[in-house]
């Protein structure tokens, strides 16, 4: 790796002192049923709309 490219990850890194970044989620992807679907249709999941990729969408309720 080139110098620069190594100081760039060592200064992101130095903004995650435990090593850990997380996003809360709302929601949950079903993949095996989405490419079980993909597959059956034949065809990749970036070619499916809106609408069908929200069959495999589960929300997730927030526990207070």
């Amino acid at each position: 790796m080139d110098k620069k490219l190594i100081e760039d990850i060592e200064r992101f890194d130095g903004g995650f002192p435990d090593g850990v970044y997380a996003v809360p989620m709302t929601s949950k992807v079903k993949v095996r049923s989405l490419y079980e679907y993909c597959k059956e249709i034949g065809v990749s999941p970036d070619a499916l709309n809106d609408e069908e990729i929200q069959r495999f969408v589960e929300r997730i309720e927030k526990s207070e």
